[in-house]
């Protein structure tokens, strides 16, 4: 079953983030990683959002995503992110095709 991450990114250092974003990204196809959403023009409809950016990624499944997470070839992506933005991330699954209902 495919595994959503959805990312809050806010941002503290444009230029360092900006290497990161360019750097980081063969790490994650290597593990199976796809952005499906990424960018900073969002309409909150709701509620707060607690970030700048937006990024959905797609996974194979949540196992892709703690395996990519935890990667030596992500660590010192991992690094730079942290020191050019805060971030909040949650993981979740996805529903099966032929679901639609939510779970609880």
């Amino acid at each position: 079953m495919p595994a959503y991450s959805i990312v809050a990114v806010t941002v503290r250092d444009p230029q360092l983030f900006q290497q990161y974003v360019d750097g980081h990204m063969d790490t994650l196809a290597k593990f199976g990683g796809r952005f499906l959403v990424a960018g900073n023009e969002f309409e909150i409809i709701e509620g707060a959002w607690p970030g700048q950016i937006v990024v959905v990624h797609e996974w194979p499944d949540r196992a892709a995503f703690h395996a990519w997470y935890a990667s030596d070839e992500y660590r010192p992506w991992k690094a730079m992110r942290l020191a050019a933005a805060s971030a909040n991330v949650v993981l979740i699954d996805g529903l099966p095709a032929e679901s639609g209902k939510v779970t609880d």
